[in-house]
């Protein structure tokens, strides 16, 4: 596995897997998603900011799937870890565990091909050791209410529910969340 920041060119490969997670929680019932966002404008934006990152697997010799024709490698999911302070975590119901700089986890999708092999939670671990090489003791993530398997993701992996936030930016201005916290032992 390979975990690197996106570049330009695997932009139509993280639209292919947001769509798929939004797609997935349409059949769910959530509304999370279902609104024109994430869309082209803003992971393009993520890409140029440096703070899109995608997991690549590589393919077995004897593997027939559908890896680029171009590549061994196939991007599997991705995930922004942005360092930039997101204002509405600054009013949660219910507290941080700590005040120190963060980095918010946002936009992970994972491949509905490799669904349930661990690969959101290998997503989670590298974006752990990203704070560690850059110094960072926190990570931050919310999702919706009713994103149970998100839910069960982080907190098998060890973040904690800190108390619920409310969304302040287009097109969720209202949208209540449920905030997760972790500290990220060196």
């Amino acid at each position: 596995m390979n975990f690197r920041k996106s570049q330009m060119e695997d932009v139509d490969r993280i639209l292919e897997l947001i769509e798929m997670a939004k797609s997935l929680l349409k059949e769910m019932g959530i509304d999370q998603w279902q609104n024109g966002y994430p869309n082209r404008e803003k992971i393009e934006n993520d890409v140029n900011k440096g703070i899109s990152y995608v997991l690549e697997i590589e393919k077995a010799s004897t593997e027939k799937t559908d890896f680029d024709k171009n590549s061994n490698k196939k991007i599997v999911a991705t995930i922004v870890l942005s360092p930039e302070p997101e204002t509405a975590y600054d009013n949660i119901d219910g507290s941080w565990k700590t005040t120190e700089p963060y980095v918010a986890i946002h936009r992970v999708a994972v491949d509905n091909s490799v669904k349930n092999q661990g690969i959101a939670t290998k997503i989670l671990s590298y974006s752990e050791n990203f704070c560690r090489e850059n110094g960072i003791e926190n990570l931050r993530a919310d999702t919706h209410i009713e994103n149970i398997p998100m839910q069960r993701v982080l907190i098998k992996q060890g973040f904690e529910v800190c108390g619920e936030i409310t969304l302040d930016r287009e097109p969720d201005v209202g949208a209540k969340r449920i905030a997760f916290d972790k500290i990220v032992k060196k």
